[in-house]
């Protein structure tokens, strides 16, 4: 099993830490522990990242997200394009 393999896996959660286990037998006079076991684990703790980050931005009220046009206004401003608004001045 290659890394890409173990790593798709734990990401997928097509076979659990056991099986990958049993893939990898341990060897009494090696400490190493094999590359495929920490993509294993890489690919579990990743996809727990992807959902709690998903989880995150679906919690997000509509007011969090500017539109194209107030990003663009805040960009231009803080490059100093901006407008006599964006610098105080209501005259």
């Amino acid at each position: 099993m290659t890394k890409k393999e173990a790593y798709d896996h734990g990401y997928d959660g097509t076979l659990t830490l056991a099986e990958i286990l049993e893939q990898f037998p341990p060897r009494p006079h090696c400490d190493e522990v094999p590359p495929q076991l920490d993509s294993f684990v890489s690919g579990v703790e990743d996809k727990k990242h992807d959902a709690d980050s998903d989880e995150a931005e679906c919690n997000m009220e509509p007011d969090d997200f500017m539109t194209d046009g107030e990003a663009d206004a805040d960009a231009l401003a803080s490059a100093g394009y901006g407008t006599d608004e964006d610098y105080g001045f209501y005259g």
